[in-house]
């Protein structure tokens, strides 16, 4: 699967209600092998129910200038979440569907991700 296929997709709960659309995702990287970088894992997708805009790298917590625009990428992804990969049952053409309630982890877009040590594609790039 490539990246842009998740990309701008719906995401369905387990009671059919729509969440919003994926705007980026978050990558872990595996154990390093001798010469080789660890792989990418898919850990989680970021839903927000307001926009499909790209978040730009504002939502890493680091980047917050020029504040005009942090203010509105902040604004236009107000509600954002973080889901688990592990609460996707199915990836169809027209939609993600989840299989179990995703837990409600907020996307504070001027903090970033509590916990995260993942890899973002600032929302352009392939899975590995």
């Amino acid at each position: 699967m490539i990246l842009s296929e998740l990309l701008d997709m719906p995401v369905i709960d387990v009671d059919g209600k729509h969440l919003g659309v994926v705007v980026d995702v978050r990558f872990r990287r595996g154990a390093r092998r001798r010469d080789h970088e660890g792989d990418l894992e898919l850990i989680a997708l970021i839903v927000s129910p307001h926009s499909r805009m790209s978040m730009y790298g504002y939502e890493r917590g680091r980047v917050d200038r020029p504040v005009v625009v942090a203010r509105l990428i902040e604004w236009l992804h107000r509600g954002s979440r973080l889901i688990p990969w592990e609460c996707v049952r199915v990836v169809e053409r027209d939609a993600v569907h989840l299989g179990v309630a995703a837990p409600q982890i907020p996307l504070d877009v001027r903090r970033g991700i509590p916990g995260s040590t993942g890899t973002s594609t600032g929302g352009r790039g392939r899975t590995a």
